[in-house]
């Protein structure tokens, strides 16, 4: 459901949205278009309603944006790594590279979200006042009458206990505080979050027995709730899984490399035929100079890979194709989780490649774990 078009980035965050997020943009649209405006301001033409339809959801777009955009750069105010953004059709999604380290980061961090929400609300419903007082046509301020109040209502509803929602983490972090304990506050979070998600269905069926068809999205968000819920404890599981292990200490050190002069023919032959990966390390001595990928190959013309090098088609080593191996092992998965790829590269304190770590790697060793416990 997370997979969908990367837009580009935002204060060095990936931004992405989902192909279900669409449903709901067209569904907002719709509602705008032939619902809500047309009640609210009759001598609208239909003409004049599909632009403000089309221009709220927009703006609803950047909304959900710019709340997910505060959640990340508190994040990354207190060491959080944030690497993609998701919006997706129940709203958005910070991917975190880690867990926050302490309950004041995780209260600041899952705050922001909400607060944005009601400043948003604010400035809209000023906007609206100030349009409609200065007397302005209704086209030119219909917009700012739905969005402040769909921005306080976003607002009120992250603000439920329910984890993973923005209310669930400050209840999470707010225990965090008094145990000192997160493992029991995250327990206690998720059972919260759960039993919010089953609330919400519970509506949803009251609403769909009623007659009333909207009950189906309490359903639905409830049954993402509780997914989230479930997962993210199970997430917690995993960390103490791989407590204190290092990349170092799962890693392969045997790594399949190409030189920078191999050509592309050869490489084709030689490496890709053979072995069957999507992308090789491209090394020079110990020097890593980055990776060359069946893309990039497939980019130059096949009258030309006689000719073309590895070297001249590489492509630069971003830090997210790459871990320490000192890293935490949990790091790593969490890493190849948000860049939806199989393995990472591992180098030392120099960049040298030194091996190579799968999630075929780490999920053996979980297992091996849970066994060893069992």
């Amino acid at each position: 459901m997370l997979n969908g078009i990367r837009l580009g980035k935002i204060f060095g965050i990936e931004i992405e949205i989902s192909y279900s997020w669409f449903f709901i943009f067209a569904m907002v649209t719709i509602l705008l278009t032939f619902g809500i405006f047309p009640e609210q301001f009759p001598n609208h033409s239909l003409l004049v309603n599909i632009i403000l339809g089309l221009f709220t959801s927009v703006l609803f777009f950047l909304s959900l944006l710019f709340h997910e955009l505060s959640h990340s750069l508190v994040a990354n105010l207190n060491k959080i790594s944030i690497t993609k953004i998701t919006l997706f059709i129940f709203g958005g999604m910070a991917q975190m590279s880690e867990e926050p380290k302490d309950p004041a980061s995780e209260l600041k961090m899952a705050i922001a979200g909400p607060l944005s929400s009601l400043f948003l609300a604010l400035i809209f419903y000023l906007l609206y006042k100030l349009l409609l007082g200065i007397g302005l046509p209704s086209p030119y301020y219909a917009s700012f009458t739905w969005l402040w109040e769909i921005n306080l209502m976003l607002a009120i509803f992250n603000l439920a206990p329910g984890f993973p929602l923005d209310g669930g983490r400050v209840f999470r972090a707010v225990l965090w505080m008094f145990t000192n304990d997160m493992d029991k506050a995250t327990k206690v979070a998720s059972k919260t979050g759960q039993g919010f998600a089953f609330l919400l269905m519970g509506v949803g069926f009251l609403f769909m027995i009623s007659g009333n068809l909207g009950g189906i999205w309490f359903i639905l968000i409830g049954w993402f709730l509780y997914q989230s819920a479930v997962t993210s404890y199970q997430q917690l599981l995993l960390q103490h899984g791989l407590a204190d292990v290092t990349v170092n200490e799962i890693m392969t050190d045997k790594v399949e490399t190409v030189s920078p002069e191999i050509t592309l023919q050869d490489l084709v032959n030689e490496k890709f035929l053979k072995f069957r990966f999507g992308r090789f390390p491209v090394v020079d001595g110990d020097n890593l100079l980055g990776i060359v990928t069946l893309h990039d190959i497939k980019e130059i013309p096949k009258a030309k890979w006689e000719s073309v090098t590895a070297g001249q088609v590489i492509e630069g080593l971003d830090e997210p194709m790459y871990v320490k191996r000192d890293d935490p092992a949990v790091n790593a998965l969490m890493k190849m989780a948000s860049e939806e790829i199989g393995h990472l590269l591992v180098v030392d304190s120099e960049n040298h490649l030194v091996g190579i770590v799968t999630r075929a790697d780490i999920i053996h060793l979980i297992k091996l774990k849970g066994e060893l416990r069992a």
